[in-house]
């Protein structure tokens, strides 16, 4: 499955794949890519690479065949992943098209869109003395656990009293069961993942319903929750991220929770709000 993760840039789009791509992956992504070049010109591109186990061979030939027609319309590639074989990605992909293709680590998305950006040429020096950003845009992760509205109702109160934009995100993370020898027994198809994903749509727009917060703008995407947070904050620009903290303590706190994890690698301002 191939989904477009919302990023707020001119030229710069971001996808993320997961699972192994077929060619019904690709009849509805590429007329989507099509659309972008023909629109903007030259594009640069974050693909995220989550739970990814590659290509069927017939898109396989999809991907060989729009790359060969559109070789010069591509700027810059950022491939992002978490395995060593997906860095030879980029490698074999730099002879087929005139942009610059990189890859980037997982814990390296804040580098693979300051790259993207050309923000890592011309980086400018902080000082001391620079006021802490306003909140323009703040991030509220959506789990439809029974404390999210706890979290949510606190990051709509400080959306209202800052003037700031609000978005709900909530990440479908997609698990398989696997027999003995780790085969999957309900292989995930892409008609389940659309499923999951417009179910998830539903519940998040009752929920936005039901608080009075319409106006918010609601996102789906698939993914670890982790992953989709941190991508999320930097290629949206999010200023704040306002998450729910169940007050786990000890090593449950610093190894289980995705409130941690997101607080050690976000390059943004977080509010832990605790849950009772």
């Amino acid at each position: 499955m191939i989904q477009p993760i919302p990023a707020w840039e001119d030229n710069i789009f971001a996808f993320r794949a997961t699972g192994k791509l077929t060619h019904d992956d690709y009849q509805r992504f590429l007329p989507t890519l099509e659309a972008l070049i023909e629109d903007v010109g030259k594009v640069s591109i974050l693909l995220e690479l989550e739970n990814f186990h590659g290509w069927e061979l017939a898109a396989a030939l999809d991907d060989y065949r729009f790359g060969k027609e559109h070789d010069k319309d591509f700027e810059r590639i950022a491939i992002v992943g978490d395995k060593d074989w997906m860095h030879w990605l980029a490698v074999l992909a730099r002879p087929f098209i005139e942009g610059e293709v990189r890859y980037f680590d997982h814990d390296e998305i804040q580098q693979a869109w300051d790259w993207l950006r050309h923000e890592d040429e011309n980086e400018a020096t902080a000082t001391h003395d620079e006021a802490p950003p306003e909140w323009k845009h703040i991030l509220a992760p959506v789990d439809f656990s029974p404390h999210t509205e706890q979290s949510l109702k606190r990051a709509t109160q400080l959306a209202r009293q800052h003037n700031a934009k609000l978005t709900l995100l909530h990440a479908v993370e997609l698990l398989a069961v696997y027999d003995d020898f780790y085969d999957p027994v309900i292989p995930m198809n892409a008609e389940m993942e659309l499923q999951l994903v417009a179910f998830a749509e539903k519940r998040l727009e009752e929920l936005a319903h039901r608080l009075g917060i319409e106006y918010a703008k609601r996102q789906v995407i698939v993914g670890t929750p982790k992953a989709v947070i941190l991508n999320a904050i930097v290629a949206q620009k999010v200023d704040l991220v306002v998450i729910g903290s169940h007050g786990r303590k000890g090593l449950s706190r610093l190894l289980g929770s995705t409130t941690s994890a997101v607080a050690n690698a976000a390059q943004c301002e977080l509010l832990s709000v605790p849950i009772k």
